[in-house]
C-alpha cells in the first residue's frame, strides 16, 4: 500500500514537470512568442488563448506580453508658450504592442519601450510653445486649442513609431494637467481685469448709442404725433370757424333772439350741478315772449345795465 501512494505520488510529479516542461499557457489577454535559441520568426507568435506545447529550454523559450492599453505618465515640466507665459504641463499616452514579432526582435521588454516612449513624449511637447496661453486656458471652449494639439502629437509620435519598427501603436496622446506658476497667474489677472474693462466699455459705448437711437427715434415720433394734432387741431378750428360763421349770420338777421338763446345757455350753465336760484321773471324779461299778442310787437322795455360778458 505504501509502495502504491509512492508511485501515484512520483507519477504526479513526473506529470507536472512534464507539463511544465513542454506546455505553456495563453491567457485571453496575452499573446506569447516561442522562439527557437533566441530565433523568432511569423511563426512564433500565438495569438490564441489555450495550452501550446513546445519543447523543453533552452530549444523553445516562451515570453508572454499583454494586449491591454497601457499608460505612461510623463513627469511634470515647465514649458514656455507662444506669448511668453510660463506653464507647468504634465502629459500622457496610451499604448499596446501591434505587432509582437517586432516589438520582441526590436525591444523585447516593455520597461525598454516605456523609456522610448517617454523620451519621444518629451520631445513633442515643443508643440505647446507654439500656442499662446489664452489657447491653452480660456473660459470659451471654441478658444481652447488642446484637442489640436493632441491630435499632432499623436500624428507626430505614430510617424516616428513607425520609422523606429517597435511593433508599438500610440491609442491616445492627452496633456493631464496645466499648472499656472504664480508670476503667470499675476499676469493672467491682470490681462483678465484689461478685458473686463474693454468689454465694460464696450458695452457702455454700445449701450449709449442704442440710447440716442431711441431718444432719436422717440423725438421724431413726437414731432411726427405734435404735427398731426396739430393739422386735426387746425381742421377742427377751420370747421368751428365755418359753423360759427353761419351762426353769427344767423344771430345777425335776429339779435333778439340770440340774445335771448345766449340768456338760455347762461341759465344751463348756471344750473348744471343741482343749483336753485329764485328769480324774477321780469328781470329776465322771459314771460315776456309768451304774454304778449302776437300780433303786437314785443312791449319796450326799459334799457337795462349792459351784462358782462360771460367766460367763453
Amino acid at each position: 500500500m505504501k509502495n502504491s501512494f509512492t508511485i501515484l505520488m512520483g507519477a504526479v510529479i513526473a506529470a507536472a514537470l512534464l507539463s511544465y516542461m513542454f506546455l505553456y499557457q495563453v491567457r485571453y489577454d496575452q499573446v506569447a512568442v516561442r522562439t527557437t535559441f533566441d530565433k523568432a520568426d511569423a511563426g512564433s507568435v500565438q495569438t490564441d488563448p489555450g495550452l501550446k506545447f513546445r519543447l523543453p529550454w533552452p530549444i523553445h523559450k516562451v515570453t508572454h506580453y499583454s494586449k491591454r492599453l497601457q499608460l505612461l505618465e510623463d513627469t511634470v515640466e515647465e514649458l514656455q508658450t507662444a506669448d511668453g507665459k510660463s506653464v507647468i504641463v504634465k502629459t500622457y499616452l496610451t499604448w499596446r504592442i501591434e505587432n509582437p514579432l517586432d516589438f520582441y526582435v526590436t525591444l523585447k521588454d516593455p520597461a525598454e519601450a516605456q523609456r522610448q516612449l517617454s523620451s519621444r513624449l518629451r520631445e513633442i511637447r515643443g508643440l505647446i510653445s507654439r500656442y499662446r496661453l489664452d489657447q491653452l486656458v480660456n473660459l470659451d471652449k471654441n478658444a481652447i486649442k488642446l484637442a489640436e494639439i493632441e491630435d499632432q502629437a499623436k500624428a507626430t509620435l505614430e510617424k516616428s513609431l513607425a520609422q523606429s519598427g517597435y511593433g508599438l501603436k500610440v491609442e491616445s496622446v492627452g496633456i493631464y494637467k496645466i499648472v499656472l506658476p504664480e508670476s503667470t497667474t499675476q499676469k493672467v489677472f491682470e490681462t483678465m481685469i484689461t478685458t473686463r474693462e474693454r468689454l465694460s466699455e464696450n458695452a457702455l459705448q454700445e449701450g449709449q448709442a442704442q440710447a440716442s437711437a431711441i431718444r432719436s427715434e422717440a423725438e421724431s415720433a413726437r414731432e411726427r404725433i405734435l404735427a398731426f394734432a396739430e393739422r386735426r387741431a387746425q381742421t377742427i378750428r377751420s370747421k368751428g370757424d365755418r359753423e360759427a360763421s353761419k351762426e353769427y349770420e344767423s344771430f345777425a338777421a335776429n339779435e333778439d333772439f340770440a340774445v335771448f338763446l345766449r340768456k338760455v345757455e347762461a341759465l344751463k350753465k348756471m344750473l348744471d350741478h343741482n343749483t336753485t336760484f329764485v328769480l324774477s321773471a321780469d328781470s329776465l324779461s322771459i314771460l315776456d315772449w309768451f304774454n304778449r299778442d302776437p300780433g303786437q310787437a314785443a312791449p319796450a322795455q326799459p334799457r337795462a345795465p349792459q351784462p358782462r360778458p360771460l367766460p367763453q
